[in-house]
């Protein structure tokens, strides 16, 4: 998706569970979301 917009060079790091420790963990394990950071350069 993200060259389909026009970045170029795209790196993707770890996933990482954003929400431990928050008032909504509970929730973010019902749905095992992520966070993930990403890295890219738009020409």
């Amino acid at each position: 998706m993200l060259e389909h917009v026009g970045f170029a060079d795209v790196r993707w790091g770890p996933q990482v569970d954003v929400f431990s420790g928050s008032e909504h963990e509970s929730d973010a394990k019902e749905f095992d979301t992520r966070g993930v950071t990403f890295a890219g350069i738009r020409p």
